[in-house]
């Protein structure tokens, strides 16, 4: 797995995740930059809810893939190349202070085709990358990065207790 970077396009986008509901954070990515763009494949990341009211997620000994629904059946097989140790080395890259100032990381030998991450970490530990078919035009991945921006910029959500029935004594 050959592993590549693309430069900044414009300014700083963000990778390190504010707020601690990580998991609403990373179902908010799903919904608005893999799920309803053409070019998204999955969320990998490295946590998953306990419970549907955990909003900040537990760390998990294996990865979990959230893949678009319409490539499932096309992905599923092929994204599990990137295993721990190929995750890991994605971060100890990024964590590398030279390469931190870059956006997307370009992946060979993973799909058909080559494939673009964007990671996002949340303190040391909790770690997601955004997958995209590559290459994406300079417009779009503005486009993209602007909506992660804005996803990491809203509020956080509260992850409230099922409703129970009220009973009267």
């Amino acid at each position: 797995m050959g592993l590549f970077f693309k430069k900044n396009i414009i300014g700083e986008y963000p990778h390190d995740v504010l707020r601690k509901d990580w998991e609403n954070v990373m179902d908010a990515l799903f919904r608005n930059t893999i799920a309803n763009y053409a070019k998204g494949v999955a969320v990998i990341c490295n946590t998953s809810r306990k419970d549907p009211t955990d909003g900040s997620g537990t760390i998990q000994d294996e990865l979990v893939y959230h893949i678009r629904p319409q490539r499932v059946e096309e992905v599923r097989r092929s994204l599990r190349k990137i295993d721990t140790a190929h995750f890991e080395n994605i971060f100890k890259t990024y964590f590398d202070s030279s390469q931190k100032s870059l956006d997307f990381y370009r992946i060979k030998n993973i799909l058909a085709k080559e494939i673009m991450v964007y990671p996002l970490v949340h303190g040391e530990d909790k770690k997601g990358l955004l997958v995209f078919d590559y290459p994406i035009s300079d417009s779009n991945s503005v486009h993209l990065m602007q909506v992660i921006k804005d996803v990491l910029n809203n509020p956080e959500v509260e992850s409230a207790p099922p409703p129970e029935d009220d009973k009267k004594d």
